[in-house]
């Protein structure tokens, strides 16, 4: 089975997956097992397909790559794991964050989210190279799996912290949920990725091959910083319009 396969396999499933996100919001909603107006479903749609292929690209990632990303959690030790060798799991992996990301690409534009569409952009890109690795048998499709792993794996927190405000939770009980996905957010984002990033670099040399990738790591650098900004500013205006001082 080759990289086609699994694409229009990853395809079917994908599709799937809105499909039942746009049933179950509907569902939730319509029935008032949420306490969310009609108009506020395309947000639920999201909320739901997001933290689906979140999940499962979690445990993708996870099991595709039997070590820990990085010899030691020591922000300053740029030591290399030892190489994993391709397999079907990866170049699975693959094909599924890639389908999913082309797949809400035409949503993103469709609906006009223009900073999402670069964020898909930059993804799909860094993806190919997933594809390249696989093509020329090098090795190197564990990079790829880091990094979707520290892209994905924390959405679902910020989902939950979305469920509990438009359902009335107590405030402090959402900030919490939204503290603990902006630290976990900074940390993957902001300080394991731009240290994936050095170690690519630093293994892998400088070549046009390398260098093609570097625009699509300042964007979600970029983006990621602009994230955690806004997430942080949200975090404080919510919490003055509701504690009681």
């Amino acid at each position: 089975m080759n990289w086609s396969h699994y694409l229009l396999g990853s395809y079917y499933i994908i599709r799937s997956i809105f499909r039942f996100s746009d049933f179950s919001s509907q569902y939730l909603i319509q029935n008032n097992y949420v306490d969310l107006p009609l108009s506020k479903k395309e947000k639920m749609d999201e909320s739901i397909s997001s933290t689906l292929f979140s999940s499962i690209i979690t445990l993708l990632t996870t099991y595709s790559i039997p070590k820990s990303i990085f010899s030691t959690y020591n922000p300053f030790d740029f030591r290399l794991i030892e190489y994993v060798e391709n397999n079907q799991l990866q170049l699975f992996t693959t094909c599924f964050a890639f389908t999913y990301f082309g797949y809400d690409l035409v949503k993103c534009i469709y609906h006009k989210k223009y900073i999402f569409v670069l964020h898909h952009i930059a993804a799909l890109n860094l993806l190919y190279t997933g594809f390249d690795s696989f093509t020329q048998n090098d090795s190197k499709g564990f990079y790829i799996m880091y990094f979707i792993f520290l892209l994905e794996s924390n959405t679902p927190l910020l989902n939950i912290g979305y469920l509990l405000k438009e359902n009335k939770f107590h405030y402090s009980i959402t900030c919490a949920s939204w503290i603990i996905h902006l630290g976990i957010y900074i940390l993957f984002r902001l300080v394991m990725i731009p240290k994936l990033i050095l170690i690519y670099y630093m293994y892998e040399g400088i070549t046009w091959k390398t260098l093609f990738q570097l625009p699509n790591f300042m964007l979600i650098l970029a983006g990621s910083t602009y994230w955690s900004y806004r997430q942080w500013i949200g975090i404080q205006k919510y919490l003055k319009e509701n504690s009681v001082i």
